[in-house]
């Protein structure tokens, strides 16, 4: 049974311990990931319950930083 990241079509894919496909917000050796709704890795722009968040190509969450001249704060979010 596959477990962990698997690309499948040019998307990313977490999959649990048990295989099954991880959704949501994820976080994964320290780093936080968004996971859409059909399981795919997010990257660039989210905007998830109101506010906007940036994903790196390589799906990490950016937080502390500054982003296309938009400060996010520590827990991710556009301020």
């Amino acid at each position: 049974m596959a477990t962990g990241w698997q690309q499948e079509n040019g998307a990313w894919y977490l999959l649990k311990g048990d295989g099954a496909m991880a959704t949501g917000w994820q976080q994964e050796n320290g780093a936080w990931y968004l996971l859409k709704d059909d399981g795919a890795m997010a990257t660039g722009w989210q905007q998830v319950n109101g506010k906007w968040y940036y994903l790196y190509t390589n799906g990490s969450m950016a937080s502390n930083t500054v982003i296309d001249g938009y400060t996010l704060d520590e827990s991710g979010a556009w301020i």
